[in-house]
């Protein structure tokens, strides 16, 4: 069975939490902005989720990327950052 991409954006913006392919990551802004490839900014994303892709608004400094939950979960592996347990 395979379960849904979601996202949730926690703390004011601070912090992000994914389910992607079955595993659980929590992130922090600064970071997901780096895995993305982008300069760091102001606090506050917005994600939409559509299917296996997520889109990704930094509304403060008008940056929009495009990614796969497949790519991101690739980024997000290879820096550890998933929960165990």
């Amino acid at each position: 069975m395979t379960t849904s991409t979601s996202a949730l954006v926690t703390d004011c913006g601070k912090r992000v939490l994914f389910r992607l392919r079955g595993r659980q990551y929590e992130i922090g802004q600064g970071e997901l902005r780096s895995i993305l490839g982008l300069p760091d900014g102001p606090p506050a994303v917005g994600i939409t989720v559509d299917r296996d892709q997520l889109t990704f608004e930094f509304a403060a400094d008008d940056q929009t990327l495009r990614v796969s939950a497949v790519l991101l979960q690739r980024r997000l592996a290879r820096r550890k950052l998933d929960l165990k347990g």
